[in-house]
This record gives C-alpha cells, sequence and structure tokens, in this order.
C-alpha cells in the first residue's frame, strides 16, 4: 500500500513539473542609442599662414558612443579637400589608423555605465609651403573614418503546448510584436513580430534599418567604394536556441541562422520560422547580431594667409 501511494506521489510530481511554463523576464541590457564612433578635430588651428613657416598639426578624435570595441586595424581615417602636395605630404600620408583599439561604453552587471576616452589620430607638420594668390584662401578640411562595427539585440518567442489554438489566460501570447532591445549602433533591429505558422511551427519577422548618419559597408571591406557589390551589406545572426530555424537569405545550422543581407533605402526585413513542438508553454530568448563597416565624416574649414613672403 505504501508502495503504490509513493509510486502515485512521483506520477504526480512528474506531471506537475511537465506543466510547469517558463516566464521570461526580460529586461533592457544594453545603453542603446544610435550613434557609433563619433568625429571631430582636436583643437584645430583655423588659421595658418603660408610660405613652408607654418607647420600645423590635424588630431582627428574618434568617441565611441556605441557598444561594440572597435580593433585599431579595422579603422580608416583619411583626410581629403586639400591637395597633399600643396600641404608638403604625399597622398599615403593622409590615411592612417589609430595606434590604440577605440573601446566602447559598458554596462555592467549592476547598470552602472563604465565609459572609456577618445582616441586621437594625429597628422603632423602640415606646411602650406607655396604662397597664395590675394591675402587668404579657405580650404575645406574632411576626415573620413571607416570603421568595423556590430550591434546587438535581444528579444523573446512565445511557444505553446497549442499553437493554432492556444487556450486563453497563457503566460505569453503568439500573435503580438515582440519588445527588441539593442546595443548602441548605428544600425538598429526593429520590432520582432511573432505568428503562428502551423501546429509545430511559429514564424516571426523583424527589420534592421540604418539609424545614423553615414553610409553601411560588408564588414572588413575598408568602405571600399569601387567595389559596388560591397555596399550596403549586412551580416545578420538569428540565434534562437532552438534547433530548425530557418530565415529568408541565410544560411541555416541547428539554432542559428546567418549571412549577408543588403539594405534597401537603409534597411530589410527578415522573415524567420521555428519548430516548436512542445507539451508546455514557455518564453525563448532570441539573439539578433549584425555585423558591418560604417563610414562618417567630420569637416570644417582651415584659413591660409598670406605671409608676405613670394618666395
Amino acid at each position: 500500500m505504501v508502495k503504490n501511494v509513493f509510486v502515485l506521489f512521483i506520477l504526480l510530481l512528474l506531471i506537475a513539473c511537465s506543466s510547469k511554463e517558463t516566464v521570461v523576464e526580460l529586461q533592457n541590457p544594453f545603453i542603446g542609442g544610435t550613434s557609433g564612433v563619433n568625429i571631430d578635430f582636436q583643437n584645430l588651428r583655423k588659421e595658418v599662414f603660408d610660405g613652408g613657416r607654418d607647420p600645423f598639426d590635424v588630431v582627428v578624435k574618434l568617441d565611441n558612443k556605441g557598444e561594440a570595441d572597435v580593433a585599431k586595424n579595422n579603422v580608416r581615417v583619411r583626410l581629403s579637400g586639400v591637395n597633399p602636395s600643396e600641404f608638403s605630404k604625399l597622398e599615403e600620408q593622409l590615411t592612417r589608423g589609430p595606434d590604440d583599439d577605440i573601446l566602447a561604453a559598458k554596462k555592467d552587471s549592476t547598470g552602472k555605465l563604465i565609459t572609456t576616452p577618445p582616441v586621437f589620430v594625429e597628422f603632423t607638420d602640415l606646411n602650406h609651403f607655396s604662397p597664395i594668390v590675394g591675402a587668404s584662401a579657405d580650404f575645406t578640411l574632411r576626415a573620413d573614418v571607416c570603421y568595423t562595427y556590430k550591434t546587438l539585440a535581444v528579444s523573446k518567442l512565445c511557444v505553446r503546448s497549442n499553437i493554432l489554438s492556444p487556450e486563453a489566460g497563457g503566460i505569453c501570447e503568439i500573435n503580438q510584436d515582440k519588445a527588441v532591445f539593442n546595443s548602441g549602433g548605428t544600425l538598429q533591429f526593429g520590432t520582432l513580430t511573432e505568428s503562428a505558422r502551423a501546429k509545430d511551427k511559429v514564424g516571426f519577422t523583424f527589420e534592421i534599418k540604418k539609424a545614423g548618419a553615414g553610409d553601411v559597408f560588408e564588414k572588413e571591406s575598408s568602405c571600399d567604394r569601387t567595389q559596388k557589390n560591397k555596399a550596403d551589406k549586412v551580416f545578420v545572426k538569428v540565434d534562437t536556441k532552438m534547433n530548425g530555424v530557418s530565415c529568408s537569405g541565410l544560411t541555416s545550422s541547428g539554432s542559428v541562422a546567418s549571412g549577408f543581407v543588403t539594405l534597401f533605402d537603409g534597411s530589410k526585413v527578415i522573415s524567420c520560422t521555428q519548430p516548436a513542438s512542445s507539451r508546455t508553454n514557455f518564453e525563448q530568448l532570441v539573439s539578433l547580431e549584425a555585423g558591418y563597416d560604417f563610414e562618417n565624416f567630420a569637416q570644417t574649414t582651415i584659413t591660409v594667409k598670406s605671409s608676405g613672403s613670394s618666395s
């Protein structure tokens, strides 16, 4: 008798455990924002003299306001707007990278913001050697910066034991928009919309879009504008932690779908299908990642004044 009661207790315990519902409380783990690396000129002299007697430096300040570290080997700063030979430089001397990685701001496990110092790229001893015509001449000075970046995002899916006709009052709803939390970056993921696809499948769509000023290129392409097929390319990775996920335009492997997509007018909508056969109800975290090169610039004007020398 005691043995039968014990077996019955175990069976009831197993039934209770199998009917548990898993709820995921999703809070924003990121600082957020639509900035990547901000660009500015540091303490630039706006007026210099001609005649080769007034060398000056151009210092470009790179301040990472997003949430992805940038390796120093994946940054290129190019000065343009002035003729290198007129300012005593070779063309290749007006392109260089930083000496240090550009570290991102972080949010620690307690929610505290950890900021990092900016990085500086120096172009030294520019010198307008030849005399100008007249009292002064204005020149546009532009710093184009290309860097490799990424945006991370997190959302969640609802899985029900009966996908097509779920009982009312469950822990989550399938056919609705889900919140998406993005890390700071110039590309952002839009709202994830989930829907029932079959008795054992759910579907979801999301948008990836350019949110900051600048141009997108395939990651590690150095923003090469001569290769048209590199423009507007983004490497997207979707990880549901559930086997069988498939997404339009991406290659599937287990719980991950990934590949390059092309933005049109700055955005792309991606549609995915996830097998989800389950006897219980639960919420499942979904990780999204976008990898890309991004190019932006800072621009100003410098004035070269006549030193009165004709030589």
